[in-house]
C-alpha cells in the first residue's frame, strides 16, 4: 500500500476522531506510537516463511543478493 492509497482509505472514514491502533504482540491492541515518518529502504518479497513478514529492511539483506529484490521506500507503522 502506498501513502496515497492509505490517505485515500483513511479519508473515507466518516468519524475522523476514530483511533488508529496496531495489533498487540499476542493479543489486544496498542496505540500507534513512535511512528517513523522518515522513509527507509525495504526489499520486497524477501521472506517466504509464514512466521516472517514478507519484506525486509535493505540493511538486513545480504549485499550479494540485494539486486534480486525490488527495493522501495517505506514507512513503518
Amino acid at each position: 500500500m502506498t501513502v496515497k492509497q492509505l490517505i485515500h482509505k483513511l479519508s473515507t472514514i466518516k468519524d475522523q476522531d476514530t483511533w488508529v491502533m496496531v495489533k498487540g504482540y499476542e493479543r489486544g491492541y496498542d496505540d500507534v506510537e513512535g511512528i517513523n515518518i522518515e522513509p527507509i529502504d525495504v526489499a520486497l518479497d524477501v521472506n517466504d516463511q509464514w512466521y516472517y513478514g514478507k519484506h525486509e529492511k535493505v540493511d538486513d539483506v545480504l549485499m550479494e543478493v540485494r539486486q534480486q529484490f525490488q527495493i522501495v521506500k517505506a514507512i513503518i507503522l
